[in-house]
């Protein structure tokens, strides 16, 4: 392990003042008991003063040396955390990271890919923002997160991109309304349902795929309502006023009254990303990568089992 020159200085009179005996003292360090006098003569000589009394046996410390003896241990000790802190800083194991994500992904996969990351590396202090996803391009490339979920294409050089998880866009349906039971819509079964919209302002991308999922199937549904909230929307879906279309993940806040249904035929395909930036070679961010790509197939396994219809 390496210890600079003055602290291996005061880690040899710590010794030597313990055992109180410089053979001893030698041999404790593993080295031979002239070198071992000679280092505690040159830290006399740097301070100034006499820090033990050779004279007497068992050899005893001088007032200056009992002053020193507390604080060198605490020097040591303050050193060694220092650099076990360094160390366990390279290995991705102590920091801090700062992570935005979209709303389906906090609603989904991110809970998971958290909770596999503190058990993996709980001095890890992990700081979420729930941002769109030209937020987090921006707050990436301007170093205010670490890591993104978002969803792309991402025009930005400066960035890695990292497919996650699929998260198709489903039918959310009152569950007394008769497409309640299928076990799949064929989108042209949406032409003249009534749809409630997630308003662009506040899912651009969500509300660009809903858009380009009606061009594909070449349908124009009457929209009843332009809403921002995600919970405003299940709302309105539970209370008959119209059917939704949404990113699967949102199956996890387990609104009453609704159904998700999985869509069939051509879909927007849009999967949920991790961004980073491609010059950060922090070993927090690479180990926070590794994790959240093994943590989510046990989400898509999970989401599976909890919510058959999805399989």
């Amino acid at each position: 392990m390496y210890m600079d020159p003055e602290l291996r200085l005061l880690r040899y009179f710590v010794t030597v003042a313990e055992e109180r005996h410089f053979g001893r003292a030698a041999a404790r360090l593993h080295i031979a008991q002239p070198p071992l006098s000679q280092q505690i003569h040159k830290l006399e000589r740097q301070l100034g003063v006499d820090l033990i009394d050779r004279s007497r046996r068992p050899i005893e410390l001088t007032d200056a040396g009992k002053a020193l003896l507390d604080e060198a241990r605490l020097a040591l000790t303050h050193a060694e955390r220092a650099f076990a802190a360094a160390r366990r800083a390279a290995a991705g194991h102590l920091g801090h990271l700062h992570i935005g994500a979209l709303q389906a992904a906090v609603d989904g996969v991110l809970p998971y890919v958290m909770r596999a990351h503190r058990r993996a590396y709980p001095d890890v202090q992990l700081e979420l923002t729930e941002l769109g996803t030209a937020e987090q391009v921006a707050h990436l490339v301007e170093h205010r997160i670490d890591v993104g979920f978002l969803r792309g294409p991402v025009d930005e050089p400066s960035l890695s991109i990292q497919t996650l998880i699929d998260d198709p866009l489903a039918a959310v349906v009152c569950d007394e309304e008769p497409l309640a039971d299928h076990e799949r819509i064929t989108p042209a079964l949406l032409a003249h349902q009534p749809i409630v919209l997630w308003a662009r302002a506040a899912a651009a991308t969500t509300y660009a795929d809903v858009v380009e999922l009606f061009r594909l199937h070449d349908i124009e549904p009457p929209i009843v309502a332009e809403v921002p909230n995600i919970q405003t929307i299940l709302a309105l879906v539970a209370s008959g006023a119209g059917i939704a279309v949404l990113p699967t993940s949102f199956i996890n806040l387990n609104r009453k009254g609704v159904r998700f249904i999985p869509l069939h035929g051509p879909l927007p395909f849009r999967p949920l990303a991790l961004a980073w930036r491609t010059a950060n070679q922090s070993p927090s961010v690479r180990c926070f990568l590794d994790v959240a790509t093994q943590a989510s197939p046990q989400y898509l396994r999970d989401l599976g089992e909890h919510y058959p219809q999805l399989a």
